[in-house]
């Protein structure tokens, strides 16, 4: 009887995974709750065979080196933004103003929105699942100083503006509205707003930026020049290797939190923005009108020069949508 309960208590305990999801998200931001909140609902709807442990703010490597870990399945999961390293059509998910509101967000990025399903198709072929995302909010850029004439998409601005490296689609992008541009990574990037190495970035939201900078932002500009999506991705040996009924659960909750983030995303935004004004940013909110201006010089001029990132058949697809 002693045997056939040790037996029973081993294969219990063999039968738990755990698996490591590592996540740009800082401690106590919403993104961080998201990621907790997903791996608390899979462990429950397992009851317990699934655990996923969380390491947040780039414990595990920089986001560049994590997505390759992930990939190699050094890093079972991840909840962060993705290189363009391992497939240069991962910049449709951030290629500038083609998503400038909540709703053409939704559209984009939920399961089987046009965007969503290529970036899933790409990351397929890089041994990945696509599981979800967190809808982080609209982009802007943080500067650590003023900004002159920000609604103008034609001032010449004498600050260096820091884009993520590979980040092409934004460095012509924001070189066109005035700005000088230099790579940076992200583990150099605080260090360079302090030093003046760089004068500011471009490729967040209003939340990053005052979860990481605030103390050093003294301007905050909603552009709304793109989308900011913290995909959701986990090996896919990993995930196939997991029984049917558990990998249903993880894609089952990995939905219900996508469509949570993002019915509170535009809450999310606000909320972060007057956190940034409480903290003595000037946030500098556009006009409709000087937001439709900065798109249209966006895809009428920035977008030609920026095709060759997403490629020919995407650029097609893209310009179909807009032209419809």
């Amino acid at each position: 009887m002693t045997g056939l309960l040790l037996l029973a208590l081993s294969s219990a305990a063999s039968a738990q995974t755990t698996l490591r999801l590592s996540t740009m998200a800082e401690l106590g931001s919403d993104h961080l709750t998201y990621v907790e909140t997903f791996a608390k609902k899979v462990e429950e709807g397992t009851e317990g065979r699934i655990k996923i442990a969380v390491y947040p703010a780039n414990q595990l490597g920089d986001w560049v080196e994590v997505h390759e870990q992930v990939i190699q399945g050094a890093v079972d999961m991840a909840s962060q933004s993705l290189s363009t390293k391992f497939d240069k059509v991962i910049a449709l998910s951030w290629f500038p103003y083609t998503v400038t509101d909540y709703d053409s967000a939704r559209e984009a990025f939920s399961r089987g929105g046009y965007v969503s399903e290529v970036i899933a198709e790409a990351l397929v072929k890089q041994d990945l699942e696509l599981l979800g995302v967190y809808g982080s909010g609209l982009g802007g850029a943080g500067f650590t100083k003023p900004v002159p004439n920000p609604g103008d998409p034609n001032t010449q601005h004498s600050l260096k503006l820091r884009v993520w490296p590979g980040g092409e689609t934004h460095r012509v992008l924001m070189e066109r509205f005035g700005f000088s541009t230099a790579p940076l990574p992200w583990a150099e990037l605080y260090t360079g707003l302090q030093t003046g190495i760089v004068d500011g970035l471009i490729g967040g939201t209003a939340e990053m930026q005052y979860e990481s900078f605030r103390d050093v932002t003294t301007t905050w500009v909603q552009y709304n020049d793109h989308f900011e999506p913290h995909f959701l991705v986990v090996n896919k040996v990993t995930f196939d290797s997991l029984p049917p009924e558990d990998q249903q659960i993880i894609t089952d909750v990995a939905d219900e939190m996508t469509l949570a983030s993002m019915e509170e995303m535009e809450e999310r935004d606000t909320r972060y923005l007057e956190a940034l004004r409480e903290a003595g940013a000037e946030v500098v909110i556009f006009s409709q009108e000087e937001l439709d201006e900065f798109a249209r010089v966006a895809r009428e001029e920035v977008w030609p020069k920026i095709a060759g990132e997403i490629g020919e058949e995407n650029f097609e697809k893209l310009l179909a949508r807009f032209e419809n």
